[in-house]
């Protein structure tokens, strides 16, 4: 089975209101996509736009490696688990994987 692989790291100033974020994607034999996300946590808007990014980078990586993939819903809350897992690492990369 293929795997959709999500690497998260905290980047910038941890104590600012400001939330950076690298986020990779890996899939099958596809070049990996990294994106550099930015939101303050108090912004829901911010927040869904850094996420509809993320599922953008991710679709792109799925279709370039020829897989089909999950919805967008399904990969947004993917990308959001791993960010909120690497919130308080400090700059430690945190990896998930999701079935595709």
């Amino acid at each position: 089975m293929q795997e959709l692989i999500c690497t998260v790291r905290r980047v910038g100033d941890y104590d600012s209101r400001t939330e950076e974020y690298e986020v990779l994607y890996e899939a099958g034999d596809a070049p990996a996509r990294t994106l550099r996300v930015k939101y303050q946590a108090a912004r829901a808007y911010e927040i869904n736009a850094a996420l509809d990014a993320a599922t953008e980078a991710a679709r792109a990586v799925i279709s370039a490696a020829g897989l089909e993939g999950p919805t967008d819903e399904a990969i947004s809350k993917f990308t959001w688990r791993t960010i909120q897992s690497a919130k308080y690492g400090e700059g430690e990369p945190e990896s998930s994987r999701l079935g595709l």
